[in-house]
């Protein structure tokens, strides 16, 4: 059984999004985590996950919206994160690839403040980082983060090795299947117990898909590419990063 550790589902509707979970089933996906991106978006997923128990929720502010976020941001998402669905805080974090993207510094505040609510809560946070990896590992070690994953990780070597020291867990997508990717030496080096996969749907679609609008039952897909970097078998791999999804987010699923 695959899990798919980080989609973005909130934008379906009804019909659409239990297609897309049927289809997911079929493919042998038993797990997905439905990711937000912003308040309403969080709002979104914990509906969506009500009586789905093939979905959780995670919550959060992106570095991407964090500079139109309402002045009661932090008091809607506490409202909700109690929310039976919810098991993290995210997708969260800062991106200094561009300049056209938010404010760093209004980026990093957003992130911060995120980090040290899911830490009063005991949830993991899911991290996007693109360009300041060091900088977030520094973050979150300041303010007490014990648990997270990087998630679509596309950083160096090193950036991996600072992360898996910090005690922190690593998620590769489909990514890894594309034919210019430059990752295959960080999923060489990445610990098993260390790591997760994921579609970050509706974005990244697998080889085959490239270039089509990914969902959950992908997921296989980019198993499949990492089963054969490390040379194990796919089941046993899936086994494995279903416990680690189970151990990071606290649930326990029934097959």
């Amino acid at each position: 059984m695959w899990i798919d550790s980080h989609a973005h589902l909130y934008d379906l509707d009804e019909i659409t999004l239990q297609v897309v979970l049927t289809r997911a089933r079929e493919a042998g996906v038993g797990h997905v985590l439905n990711t937000a991106v912003s308040v309403a978006t969080s709002r979104a997923v914990v509906r969506q996950c009500a009586e789905r128990p093939e979905m959780s929720a995670a919550i959060g502010v992106s570095p991407f919206d964090s500079a139109k976020v309402p002045d009661t941001w932090r008091d809607s998402l506490t409202a909700l994160i109690d929310d039976p669905a919810v098991v993290a805080v995210g997708e969260i974090g800062v991106d200094a690839t561009k300049p056209s993207y938010p404010d760093v510094a209004r980026q990093t505040a957003v992130f911060e403040e995120q980090a040290r609510i899911a830490v009063g809560r005991d949830l993991p946070i899911v991290i996007h980082s693109r360009g300041v990896e060091k900088k977030l590992c520094e973050m979150c070690r300041a303010n007490g983060v014990k648990k997270a994953v990087f998630h679509c990780f596309t950083g160096t070597l090193p950036d991996l090795r600072r992360l898996l020291d910090a005690g922190y867990m690593v998620s590769f997508s489909g990514i890894i299947t594309f034919k210019n990717s430059l990752l295959s030496h960080c999923v060489e080096f990445a610990p098993l117990s260390r790591m997760l996969i994921e579609t970050d749907s509706p974005y990244l679609a697998p080889v085959p898909h490239r270039g089509k609008t990914n969902e959950p039952g992908w997921v296989g897909l980019v198993g499949a590419r990492i089963a054969e970097i490390k040379k194990i078998d796919p089941v046993d791999l899936s086994e494995t990063l279903r416990e680690n999804f189970f151990t990071l987010f606290g649930l326990k699923i029934n097959d």
